[in-house]
């Protein structure tokens, strides 16, 4: 494929979006996923049709467990891997090697550069979402005082431990594994070719549009950006998968009890305050822990994973050449006008606010 990456790679973002709109708008409405309430005789004090009243709560929908996980896996599957693959093989037999596919060293440096990037990442989402609360939907209107207006993801299971372990793998899991593989590894490796600067503009705001929310897009946003520089630094998408997992188990299962006090006034402030703080010392340890990766490699006479990568873009052609000494903002400034990135802009937007 010698067609430009800022034609072909949105392309795969424009198959995702598409994909995981029809997944939402037709097969997760369809009735035979959506839970529905069996009819009533009040004669006999029975239900007409026989249900067992087993059904799971996601996001205030009813659903049917069974149809509604394995729809889960699916559309992560159809979304994601499949069109990713079938773009690794339309680029031809090499093009593996950049994805970042293989097992990293377990570095002690790696490891708790990650551990302060996830508690980074929970402090700043917490915050954002804290203060989209605080300055949005804490004044009046329908969502005023309203918690679940700030949680992206809201469950009840009604304590099924087999519905719980359906969450983790269809929520926690697979799209981790899934979103990491297509956004930090394929995309990520479309897009490195136009400088750091420009891949983690570009892949973090293909992350947050798939998510189909406005409201919601800053954290998302922020997220993509923590993934992109872990991926960046260890030179490998293990430990963003890791991250991300981290995530998304948090805002699923603690998001809430977090952001919880924020139903009181009175805590709303100190809560804010607090995070602030959390946040900007779990920031400093990450700048502490990225300082500690390259004094290593420095010390080492290794090439810092910055510059191994951008050595090895550089010297796979002479188009890479020229993007490099292109300025960043140029880059970036025709990757976001690509015809097909703006179609894909219009697809979040249309879907969003139609």
């Amino acid at each position: 494929m010698n067609i430009s990456n800022n034609i072909t790679a949105p392309c795969l973002l424009i198959a995702a979006m598409i994909i995981l709109i029809l997944f939402q708008s037709v097969f997760f409405t369809n009735a035979d996923v959506v839970y529905t309430e069996p009819e009533f005789d009040f004669d006999t004090q029975t239900d007409i049709v026989d249900g067992n009243n087993d059904f799971i709560i996601f996001n205030n929908i009813k659903y049917r467990p069974d149809k509604f996980f394995i729809l889960a896996v699916i559309s992560n599957i159809c979304a994601f891997l499949l069109p990713a693959i079938f773009y690794i093989k339309l680029k031809g037999a090499g093009y593996s090697k950049n994805l970042r596919l293989s097992v990293p060293k377990f570095k002690k440096e790696y490891i708790s550069l990650t551990i302060f990037m996830f508690l980074a990442l929970v402090a700043g989402t917490v915050l954002i979402n804290s203060l989209l609360f605080y300055f949005g939907s804490a004044g009046t209107g329908a969502e005023a005082g309203n918690i679940e207006s700030v949680l992206p993801f809201l469950f009840y299971t009604g304590g099924n431990p087999v519905y719980d372990m359906g969450i983790f793998i269809s929520f926690v899991i697979l799209p981790a594994f899934c979103e990491e593989f297509f956004f930090r590894s394929v995309l990520f490796a479309e897009y490195e070719k136009y400088g750091a600067f420009c891949a983690v503009i570009i892949t973090s705001s293909a992350f947050a549009m798939s998510h189909f929310s406005f409201k919601f897009f800053p954290s998302y946003f922020f997220a993509a950006v923590i993934f992109y520089i872990l991926t960046k630094i260890t030179n490998s998408v293990i430990f963003a998968i890791i991250l991300h997992a981290g995530y998304n188990f948090c805002a699923i299962y603690l998001w809430d009890k977090l952001l919880g006090v924020l139903k009181f006034e009175q805590n709303r402030v100190i809560f804010i305050f607090l995070t602030a703080i959390f946040f900007i010392i779990f920031i400093c340890l990450v700048l502490n822990g990225l300082e500690g990766v390259y004094y290593k490699k420095a010390y080492n006479n290794e090439p810092s994973p910055v510059h191994l990568s951008e050595n090895k873009q550089n010297n796979k052609n002479n188009q890479n050449k020229k993007n490099k000494r292109a300025p960043s903002v140029l880059r970036l400034y025709r990757s976001l006008l690509s015809p097909t990135f703006l179609a894909a802009i219009i697809i979040f937007f249309i879907y969003v606010f139609i």
